[in-house]
């Protein structure tokens, strides 16, 4: 399995280093790498989406089922069970895509993210866990991360270093730590995003639930990331969690306007029942007055 991580890795890298070598930025290569993720996770960024709006739609529905069987959960979830397969809507549709993306997600943390270090400031022999150390950026078991080259790469003028974290920038100084700082806030306010766009289709307790998660998410980001995120991951997240809310709006935009279609089919379809039946009974009414004027 570890051969298999460790090639995975390889094959991040190799992608970021291809784009290096037309741009010769490592920054720009990283939000480069980010937006191919994203469009390559589109169809399943589609699913999600419309998955969610499905649920939302359904919700009051399980509130009617919830007051009908307040004290029988069993029977709540048959009745659940039932109205997703009348429906449609499978209730994992919108969890399966966020799996797939677990993996290179994970895989592009380990790759841009500083390697643990000794109270020396020695780079030590382990990842946190997710794979070797990403030697072909330069970090060697048993150097100084400071002398190391990668300490050279930055994004474009604005992050001198996308190793830093923004507590060791704020350690050189408020200048230095500014950027990081900027990118630390934008990519915990843009994990809200998601949550602010939904709030249109969600009411009452599962709207205010969902807000509350989300404010939890963006300040537990801001809490790691503070002394964990290199600025390489910071500029992951942001340009991640900023072009996956472009997705969201695009796929909701369409979303809305196939809705509304489908409801002026239906308000046509009814009014034309409607005329059809108006203009039987006025048929009917002409073929009574015609009868009793023959007899």
């Amino acid at each position: 399995m570890g051969v298999i991580w460790n090639a995975f890795l390889d094959m991040i890298f190799g992608a970021m280093q291809l784009v290096y070598s037309f741009v010769g930025d490592w920054g720009i290569s990283i939000v480069v790498i980010t937006i191919l993720f994203r469009l390559l996770v589109w169809p399943l960024m589609v699913k999600q989406v419309r998955s969610t709006r499905e649920m939302q739609k359904l919700q009051p529905y399980i509130a009617e089922i919830r007051k009908k069987y307040p004290d029988d959960k069993e029977k709540q979830g048959q009745e659940q069970m039932a109205l997703y397969k009348e429906h449609g809507v499978n209730p994992f549709g919108g969890c399966l895509p966020l799996l797939l993306q677990m993996p290179l997600m994970i895989g592009f943390f380990a790759v841009i993210m500083v390697p643990p270090t000794d109270d020396k400031g020695i780079v030590q022999s382990t990842m946190y866990g997710l794979g070797r150390l990403p030697e072909y950026l330069g970090y060697v078991i048993g150097e100084p991360l400071a002398d190391l080259s990668i300490r050279k790469a930055g994004f474009l003028n604005i992050l001198p270093d996308i190793t830093l974290t923004p507590s060791s920038a704020w350690d050189i100084g408020v200048s230095t730590a500014t950027p990081y700082i900027i990118l630390l806030v934008l990519s915990s306010v843009a994990i809200l995003l998601p949550t602010i766009m939904n709030q249109k289709n969600m009411v009452g307790p599962q709207a205010q639930q969902q807000k509350m998660i989300g404010y939890a998410m963006a300040v537990m980001m801001g809490f790691i990331g503070w002394s964990l995120f290199s600025g390489g991951v910071l500029l992951y997240l942001s340009t991640s969690s900023l072009f996956a809310a472009g997705q969201q709006f695009i796929v909701q935009r369409q979303a809305d306007k196939e809705d509304a279609a489908e409801e002026a089919a239906l308000e046509e379809a009814k009014r034309k029942k409607k005329a059809e039946r108006k203009k039987g009974t006025k048929n009917k009414n002409a073929t009574k007055k015609n009868t009793t004027k023959g007899q």
